[in-house]
């Protein structure tokens, strides 16, 4: 894979679109935005032109053309679809940006067959393009609503029926209140993941970055926190709901608001978004996700942090809560991500490693930090091995590689 995937949920209609839309998106980091919403009636030559603003940007994105979406009815007219379908591939599917079409949002119980049909026909007809279909996350009182007694039931059944190339839901419990809702979150990372790992497919997380309804207005840190927890539990792909503004009930402070103006948020997300891919992202999609624990209270249905024959210790003098989580790529070597969990204060996080591995930093500069003699991040403890204690700001990741000794 090579990148982390970023994008932007669909939302904004072909009536407000502006001209640096395309750049707009492009700064953010944005890899596979969602275009605007194109209906019919909609102005053809206006969305053929904003393709092109994101082809000659080098982007790719998933187009949004409205009537081939899924509707919620319980039974799909196939006959009908495909033509429309066929339509639509006629009129977009060449094009260079576009690397799928949107097959719909959250379907419930009655449309999920639907749902499912769109995207299995999609990749029918266009198997070189990729078929976006968002899920809805797991809550305890969600199982009526999707027709499943459990998610993992949910989660195979629409990859079986659906033919997904990608796993993807929305989940935004972590910006209620405190940590009320770290729980659900961090549960329903858990059941993508593992999901994604029984079909070997990637997922997507979809996060918050404008504030709406019961959802506090996520900070930098509440931004950083959301991208390294879901780098750290093996999301390839990271999206956001809302990039572009608009005027409905409480929704506010947006990356790019109502009078499409960059704000302080777009700036926030944009260097987040930018500072995880230059850090990351010619490392982490490309391993494969082992395990994960916390260490002072674990959520979501993961355990506490373990110690095992190469990390022998995972601490901070704040007992501030950290996810530790495991990689390896396809040589075996083993990775750590570590991410400071606190979403206000800084910690110096206190790592002892085995003498059986050398442990290395993932820097800015695209490379690996050892042990020398102008860093005091990771120390040679002789016999004892090594310590890396690293001070990490609010919601920071870091990622740490061990190399074994016998090949150095």
């Amino acid at each position: 894979m090579g990148k982390f995937i970023f994008s932007a949920w669909r939302g904004i209609e072909m009536d407000r679109t502006w001209d640096t839309l395309a750049q707009d998106f492009y700064d953010l980091g944005l890899t596979l935005p969602f275009t605007p919403i194109f209906k019919e009636g909609s102005d053809y030559a206006k969305m053929i032109k904003l393709l092109d603003d994101f082809a000659a940007l080098g982007m790719k994105v998933i187009m949004c053309d409205d009537r081939v979406t899924a509707r919620r009815e319980p039974v799909l007219d196939e006959e009908d679809y495909r033509a429309r379908f066929a339509r639509s591939l006629e009129e977009f599917g060449n094009h260079p940006a576009v690397a799928g079409f949107d097959v719909g949002d959250e379907p419930d119980a009655p449309e999920a067959s639907t749902f499912f049909a769109v995207a299995r026909i999609q990749r029918e007809m266009a198997p070189h393009l990729m078929p976006y279909l968002n899920l809805l996350p797991w809550f305890d009182w969600i199982g009526e609503r999707i027709g499943s007694p459990d998610y993992r039931s949910y989660l195979d059944r629409a990859v079986r029926e659906g033919n997904l190339a990608i796993l993807s839901y929305d989940c935004y419990s972590q910006m209620w209140e405190g940590d009320s809702g770290w729980d659900v979150y961090f549960n329903n990372l858990r059941e993508l993941g593992l999901a994604a790992r029984r079909h070997s497919l990637p997922f997507c997380n979809i996060v918050l970055t404008t504030g709406h309804y019961d959802y506090a207005c996520p900070t930098r840190e509440d931004m950083r926190w959301q991208l390294s927890t879901s780098a750290a539990l093996g999301a390839k792909m990271i999206s956001y709901f809302q990039v572009a503004g608009w005027e409905r009930e409480n929704y506010r402070n947006f990356p790019i608001n109502a009078f499409n103006e960059r704000t302080v948020e777009y700036e926030w997300l944009a260097c987040e978004t930018r500072l995880l891919q230059k850090r990351m992202g010619d490392v982490m999609p490309d391993l494969e996700f082992y395990k994960a624990g916390f260490t002072t209270y674990a959520y979501g249905g993961f355990e506490i942090f373990k110690p095992d024959d190469t990390l022998l210790s995972a601490s901070n003098a704040k007992d501030i809560n950290m996810l530790i989580s495991t990689f390896v790529d396809e040589d075996g070597i083993r990775y750590r991500a570590v991410v400071n969990l606190d979403r206000t204060r800084n910690v110096e996080a206190r790592l002892h490693f085995a003498p059986s591995v050398a442990v290395e930093r993932r820097t800015f500069y695209d490379s690996w930090e050892g042990s020398s003699g102008n860093t005091d991040i990771i120390g040679i403890l002789g016999d004892d091995g090594s310590s890396v204690r690293m001070w990490m700001a609010a919601g920071q990741l870091e990622l740490l590689r061990e190399i074994p000794v016998e090949n150095i």
